[in-house]
C-alpha cells in the first residue's frame, strides 16, 4: 500500500496504524527505536485450561452436528482431549503449552477437574441430541482419570 509520500506500508504496519487511530494507547506498548519490551506471560492454570479444552471439544462437536457430520471422528480423539491418567492432553498447537518438562501430578488432576466440571455444568443442554453422547463419554473418561489420580 502506498501512502501520500510514496512510502510503502506493509499490512502489519497498516493494521497497527488503523488500530492506533481507534485506540492511541496501543502506541504505548509498541517498541520504537531500540526499545526492548520483555513480556513474561503467566501460564494458564490447569483447571482453567481443562475448562477451555472441554468447551472447545463441545464447540467442535456442536459444529459437526450442526453441519450434519459424524461425531464418531471426534469421539475417536477423546484420548487427546481427556487422556487417561497420567497421560497429558494433546491440545491444538495454537493453544498455550503444557508446562515443561513434566507437570506435577496435581497439574493433571486439576486439568481433569476443570474439564469434568465444565462438561457437568453444560451437559444438560444437550439432552436428546447426538452431542449428548460425546459429552457423556468425555465426562465419563475425565471422571475416571480423576478417580485414578486420587486413588
Amino acid at each position: 500500500m502506498k501512502l501520500h509520500g510514496g512510502t510503502v506500508m506493509t499490512i502489519d504496519r497498516r493494521l497497527l496504524a488503523l488500530i492506533g487511530r481507534r485506540n492511541p494507547a496501543i502506541y504505548d506498548v509498541i517498541p520504537r527505536g531500540g526499545q526492548l519490551v520483555s513480556l513474561n506471560p503467566q501460564p494458564i492454570p490447569p483447571g482453567v485450561l481443562g475448562e477451555l479444552a472441554a468447551a472447545e471439544l463441545l464447540r467442535i462437536g456442536w459444529l459437526a452436528e450442526r453441519f450434519g457430520l459424524d461425531l464418531g471422528a471426534i469421539s475417536d480423539e477423546l484420548d487427546d482431549w481427556c487422556p487417561t491418567y497420567p497421560k497429558l492432553p494433546k491440545l491444538p498447537p495454537w493453544w498455550p503449552p503444557i508446562p515443561d518438562p513434566e507437570p506435577h501430578p496435581d497439574w493433571i488432576r486439576d486439568y481433569h477437574l476443570g474439564f469434568a466440571s465444565r462438561l457437568a455444568a453444560v451437559t444438560s443442554e444437550f439432552k436428546g441430541t447426538k452431542l449428548q453422547g460425546l459429552a457423556d463419554a468425555a465426562l465419563k473418561r475425565s471422571l475416571a482419570s480423576l478417580e485414578t489420580s486420587l486413588g
